[in-house]
């Protein structure tokens, strides 16, 4: 499953991203548009929990991570904030892969159309690659699924 980047199951009236400020805090649909990733303040910063999945036919089983656990509530990332030198804040830490339990360097910050882009990366930032995800109105399913 191509499910590869950060809930806890709240109502999503109050979880819509916050895309006013340089806060990302909110749902996020992934580039991809397999999972919906909740992104919330934590002890370091922000982390991000995958809170909905898109099943390919219905009656699909959950996608299970590296661990033989489902994926849904799994934390795949954690960052704490910086300010890059243009003063935009930019969110550092770590995002897992939850389909081999490695996790790689991370970037996250919003672009000029307030979406999330999120580069994730080896060792150095040039050598990785970004996703841009939007952000994530419709509902979440308490079964983790995602219409669609």
């Amino acid at each position: 499953m191509a499910v590869l980047l950060a809930g806890l199951m709240v109502s999503v009236g109050s979880a819509r991203a916050d895309i006013t400020g340089s806060n990302p805090t909110g749902l996020w649909l992934t580039a991809d548009h397999s999972a919906v990733i909740q992104i919330a303040a934590c002890k370091t910063g922000l982390c991000g929990e995958i809170v909905g999945i898109h099943l390919k036919h219905p009656g699909d089983p959950m996608p299970a991570d590296w661990q033989g656990e489902p994926q849904c509530g799994l934390k795949i990332i954690q960052t704490s904030p910086m300010i890059n030198a243009t003063g935009q804040t930019v969110w550092k830490g770590y995002v897992l892969d939850p389909r081999n339990g490695v996790f790689h360097p991370a970037l996250l910050a919003l672009d000029a159309f307030r979406r999330l882009v999120l580069h994730g990366y080896l060792l150095l930032p040039f050598l990785g690659r970004s996703q841009v995800w939007t952000a994530y109105t419709g509902p979440t399913l308490p079964n983790c699924h995602i219409p669609g």
